[in-house]
Order: structure tokens, then C-alpha cells, then sequence
């Protein structure tokens, strides 16, 4: 498929139905058919099979020839002093705005996405039977931004006559996207056998290369699985089924199994694979995630000045687990509450509007699964709000919003309500809601990141051409500057002496830190040591209270039964007769006289009284008048 428009087709005979691999040759608005008329050819005649114009294909390749003599050079520039003192001054100054690149490459970013998703959309929407192509101001910013898309197919129509067999595209495009991260991973392996300080780095840039990349090798591959039925005459051959992209395979000939079940392993591997991975690997740091929110609500609990989403950064700054996880750009940005699922969520919704739907042929499949998966990621982002940044979350918002747009405008294309003269209304309308969307929801962000780009652009220009930077990270004054026959010596000396700056500085703050760090412990120390000496003061009142109370109380029993006293010297004198007579008779070992109840012994005690011991154990006291009492009455 040559991804091309038909920019000059407003009469919809149907000769724009298919972009990508064959259009429609029959459709229900009168169209002609284009291919009915050697069925002998048929599968090679087909609208998709078209002359190459090798000149629009030289200006193609002029443009690329052009970007790649550009990078060259850029690359051999570093070989001379004077340009790599500059790049230098260039690598230094990436380093200190470091914060606001990442920003900025946020908010790109989710501009990237979006017309990537927009433009597969419209394109997998040329295949299906009776599609109509977008309106013509559409239609031209489709074709501008068609780079944008990251698919050789759609940035450059003409590629089919370099590369013709869509098998050759499927597997180079997969196992370039294996190449690529397999170098990643080996740069990995190199930084640990280096004793690089964080070798993870190049895993967090293999994941930020699949989030751009993964949705058009995806779709190549589900390319491989989408085939139609043509729409002539077979003749002698019979049924046939036709892949999309290619009309030369036959899907249910034998050389398309090998394609087919390659597609399948890849789709397993690819989409799949690092989609479970990095699913899982954001479950595991869940709890990381939900500790480091819970410490900037605590630091905002005690007072703390900063914004909540700064304090959430440097709480995930503190957390050595996620500052170097591989998947940071999978959860950095994100609430913690959702970080570990949103992203990988995102990712679905991406593949479902830009792969899954380039195998449904039919209208009414392909409008109820983009529908519903756009107006659901609106719902969800609205209601959610997952991310930190409110400008970042303004360019995600307009992102949704104009996806949906996109299948609506595709759609209302679709019904054939536009005609001919008013054509033009629809372009208008549509073309307004999107400025709308654009100024009502994204306003300020726009302004913000533009106002960013211009700061940062032009502070990275001027590091490079002056190739210096001053203490502050900021391009040094003009006296400063380096002539063009400066000693490179001397370059490298003021770069490492900044660099010298920049540790001492940081050392400096470390060391501030730690001097705080060691005041609170001493004040904690101080404060523990009073709480033991009020402990002690008040276990020793106690033990005086109650050695005075103990006091007090024996004094009390002394004056109220002292020595002089008649009843205490009585009972004294008891007590020292009953010991006596217990004494006297307790080595006798002879059994006390018999009485008159029978099972008892009875032994005289003092004042006549006598005590009965009963076979049972009983105890009671029988007194000189014959009155019989138990034993606990007795002492009672």
C-alpha cells in the first residue's frame, strides 16, 4: 500500500476507498469499476499496483539524502577542537536544564502521539469497504504531518518501489525494533562491566524507544492478519482472500502460512510480551509508589510550603527503588495512585485505535471499536486525572479530544450527508471545533510550552555557538567568550573546573544535610535524656510517699497497741500459750482421748474450751457450758 490521497476526488466515486493497499472497486454512490477487466491480472491490476514516479520518489529521497548528510556532519564535527568544545559546553548545559528538557519532551511527546493515532486511524479507515477520504483542509494537514506517524509506509508512499513485498517491510520493521533494543540491553551490560554509576539509564531510554515505536511495528504486524475478500470475479480460481496490504498473497495459499505464524509470534513477543513485563515491574514498585505518596501528604500534613506534586518528586527522588527503575518513564509524571497501571492502559488504548482496527473491513466493526475506545479514554482521563502536571495534563486532555474528533469527522464522511457545493461545510465546521478544542482546553499550556521552548532553545543555542557556560549553567559573557584559536587545553581546563564546581556544590548540600540530620538526633537525644530524668525523680517521690506512708501507719499501730497496753500484754500472753502447749504436745504422737461423738477426738484447749476434729476434716470448738461451735465462728 502507498498510503496516497486523492486530494482533487470531491465527486465520491469511490476511487479513494482504499489508501493502504487496494481501494474499492465497486461502491454504492456510483463509482466505476476500476479493475473489472482482465480477470487473468486481476490480483495484480488492482488500484494498489500503481506506476512508480521515480520523480516524486527522487525528491523523497533527496529530502531523506539531505536529513542524513546533515547528521553526518553533526557526527564528523566532533573531530575538530573548536566544534567539540562547543558540543561540550552543549552536553554540560543538557545536564543542568535537564528538568525542563524532560518537560518539554513531555508535552512533544503527546503531541507526537497524537497525530501518530490520528493518522493510523484515517489510514486502517481507507480500508474498509465504502470509506470516503477526509476533507481536503484535513486531508492536507494529514499529508504534513504524516511523518509525525513513524511509519515509512504513510511518510513516504513511494517506499513500496524500494522495498515491493510487504513480507520484506514485516520482518525488517520487527527485527529492527529487536535490533535496536538488544543494543540498548547490550549498553546495559558494557555500563555494569564499566562500573557506570546508573547503568539502568539505557533500559529507561530502550522503554521511552518502545512507547514511540511499538504502536507502527505493531500495526505492520497486524497488517500481516488482515485480509479481504476481492471484490471481482475470481474465474477459474475460485474463492480468494487477498491481503490488504499486498494483493499478491493469497491468505489461504501455503506461502502465507509462514508469514502468518510469524506475525503471530511477534505479536506474542512484542505487544504482548512488553506489555505483561511492564505491567508487571509497575506492580512490584506499587507499594514504593503509594509510600512515596504517602510522605509528601505527611510533609504537607506538617506544614510544608511546597506543592503537593513537588513533594510527590522528591519522595520518589528519595526512593532509591524508583529513581533507578528501568520503567521511570513508565510511572514518572503520574499520581502515585495510578502510576503503576495508568501508563500500560494508555498503551492499550493506543494499540486498539492504531492496530487493532487496521483488521476490521467492515464500517460498522471498525466505528464501534474506535468509538468506544476513545470516548472511554476521555471519560477515564477526565474523571481520573492522573498526572501531576496541570499543563501536561491540558496536551493529554486535547489529545483524547481530538482523536475523538478525528473518527467523528471520518464518520460523518461516511454518511454521505455532504455533497458536492456544501462539501466545504463540513471542512469549516470541523476544522473550527479543532481550533476550539485548541484554545478552550490547552491555552495556557500552549503558551506555557512555547514560552519554554523559546527560553531553553535559545539558551542551548547560545551555549553552542559561544562553547562556554558560566558557573550558573548559564552561557558565559561575552569576555569570556573563546576565540576561535583558543588552546582546547584550556577549554577542557574551565569544563572540568565546572564540572569541579558542580560536585563541590552538591557535596556541599550533602554535607548541609547531614549537619541537619545530626541536630535533630541531638535535639531527639536531649529531648530523651530529660524524659529519663523526670522518670527517675518521679520513681524516687514514689518510693519516699511510700516509705513515709508505711511510716505513718506503724507509728499509728504503736500508739494504739503499745507494750503498756493490758489487752495487748493479754494476748501476747495467750499467743505464748498456745505455742507452748502445741510445742509439749506435738512430739507426743499419742492419740487424744476418745469423747462421747463418735469419729472424733476432742483436745482440751486453753479456758476450757475443746476442739473437735471430725473424720471428714470438720473443726469446731466445744465450750464449757456444751455449746458447740464451728471452727469459723470460733475465731470470728
Amino acid at each position: 500500500g502507498d498510503g496516497s490521497r486523492d486530494d482533487d476526488d470531491d465527486d465520491d466515486t469511490g476511487d479513494n476507498d482504499r489508501t493502504e493497499g487496494g481501494n474499492a472497486t465497486t461502491n454504492d454512490d456510483g463509482g466505476t469499476d476500476d479493475n473489472a477487466a482482465d480477470d487473468n491480472n486481476n490480483a495484480q491490476s488492482l488500484p494498489t499496483c500503481e506506476e512508480c514516479d521515480y520523480a516524486l520518489l527522487t525528491n523523497q529521497w533527496l529530502m531523506i539524502g539531505g536529513v542524513v548528510f546533515v547528521v553526518v556532519c553533526l557526527v564528523a564535527s566532533f573531530v575538530h577542537p573548536n566544534t567539540r568544545r562547543r558540543w561540550n559546553a552543549v552536553a554540560t548545559w543538557l545536564k543542568i536544564n535537564e528538568d525542563s528538557l524532560l518537560s518539554l519532551n513531555a508535552k512533544l511527546s503527546v503531541a507526537l502521539f497524537t497525530c501518530q493515532t490520528i493518522q493510523f486511524v484515517a489510514a486502517n479507515h481507507a480500508n474498509t469497504d465504502g470509506a470516503k477520504k477526509l476533507p481536503r483542509v484535513f486531508g492536507k494537514i494529514m499529508d504534513a504531518l504524516s511523518w509525525m506517524s513513524l511509519d515509512l509506509g504513510l511518510a513516504m508512499p513511494g517506499a513500496g518501489c524500494f522495498v515491493p513485498r510487504f513480507q520484506d517491510t514485516l520482518v525488517f520493521e520487527s527485527l529492527a525494533f529487536i535490533g535496536v533494543g538488544a543494543l540498548f540491553f547490550a549498553a546495559v551490560a558494557i555500563a555494569k562491566a564499566r562500573g557506570h554509576d546508573d547503568p539502568q539509564v539505557y533500559l529507561r531510554r530502550f522503554v521511552e524507544f518502545a512507547k514511540f515505536f511499538l504502536p507502527p511495528v505493531t500495526r505492520v504486524l497486524f497488517q500481516a492478519l488482515s485480509c479481504v475478500e476481492p471484490a471481482y470475479d475470481a474465474g477459474d480460481e475460485g474463492s480468494m482472500r487477498l491481503l490488504i496490504v499486498d494483493h499478491a498473497v493469497d491468505c489461504r495459499s501455503a506461502s502465507y502460512t509462514p508469514m502468518r505464524v510469524y506475525a503471530i509470534i511477534m505479536i506474542i513477543a512484542l505487544p504482548i510480551g512488553l506489555g505483561l513485563a511492564g505491567f508487571i515491574g509497575l506492580w512490584r514498585l506499587r507499594r514504593p509508589l503509594l509510600a512515596a505518596l504517602e510522605a509528601a501528604t505527611a510533609s504537607q500534613a506538617r506544614g510544608s510550603a511546597r506543592a503537593h506534586s513537588d513533594e510527590v518528586e522528591e519522595a520518589i527522588n528519595d526512593s532509591l527503588e524508583l529513581k533507578n527503575s528501568p520503567l521511570q518513564p513508565l510511572f514518572s509524571g503520574y499520581k502515585p495512585n495510578v502510576a503503576w497501571w495508568y501508563d500500560i492502559a494508555d498503551m492499550a488504548r493506543r494499540l486498539a485505535l492504531t492496530c487493532l482496527t487496521v483488521m476490521l473491513t467492515d464500517q460498522a466493526s471498525f466505528f464501534l471499536v474506535s468509538l468506544a475506545a476513545a470516548i472511554f479514554a476521555v471519560v477515564v482521563h477526565v474523571e481520573v486525572r492522573p498526572l501531576r502536571d496541570e499543563g501536561l495534563s491540558a496536551f493529554v486532555t486535547l489529545e483524547h479530544w481530538l482523536v475523538l474528533l478525528a473518527i467523528m469527522v471520518l464518520l460523518l464522511r461516511d454518511t454521505n450527508m455532504f455533497r458536492g457545493a456544501n462539501y466545504w461545510i463540513a471542512d469549516v465546521v470541523m476544522l473550527s471545533i479543532s481550533v476550539a478544542l485548541v484554545g478552550m482546553i490547552a491555552k495556557d499550556a500552549f503558551a506555557g510550552c512555547f514560552q519554554e521552548a523559546l527560553g531553553v532553545g535559545t539558551s542551548g543555542v547560545r551555549a553552542f555557538i559561544r562553547g562556554q557556560l558560566s558557573h550558573r549553567g548559564q552561557v558565559a559573557p561575552d569576555g569570556g567568550e573563546a576565540g576561535a584559536g583558543e588552546d582546547p587545553v584550556a577549554a577542557l581546563t574551565a569544563e572540568l573546573q565546572l564540572a569541579l564546581a558542580e560536585v563541590a556544590e552538591k557535596d556541599a548540600q550533602l554535607a548541609d544535610n547531614e549537619t541537619r540530620l545530626a541536630e535533630k538526633d541531638a535535639q531527639l537525644a536531649e529531648k530523651d535524656a530529660r524524659l529519663a530524668e523526670k522518670d527517675a525523680l518521679v520513681a524516687a517521690l514514689a518510693e519516699e510517699l511510700d516509705v513515709a506512708v508505711k511510716g505513718n501507719r506503724q507509728e499509728q499501730d504503736d500508739q494504739q497497741t503499745g507494750p503498756n497496753d493490758q489487752r495487748y500484754q493479754q494476748l501476747a500472753a495467750e499467743d505464748a500459750q498456745r505455742q507452748n502447749y502445741v510445742q509439749a504436745t506435738a512430739g507426743a504422737n499419742a492419740a487424744p482421748p476418745a469423747t462421747k461423738r463418735r469419729g472424733t477426738f476432742v483436745q482440751p484447749l486453753l479456758g476450757g474450751d475443746k476442739q473437735i476434729t471430725h473424720r471428714n476434716g470438720e473443726i469446731e470448738f466445744e465450750t464449757e457450758d456444751g455449746q458447740i461451735i464451728p471452727e469459723k465462728d470460733y475465731y470470728d
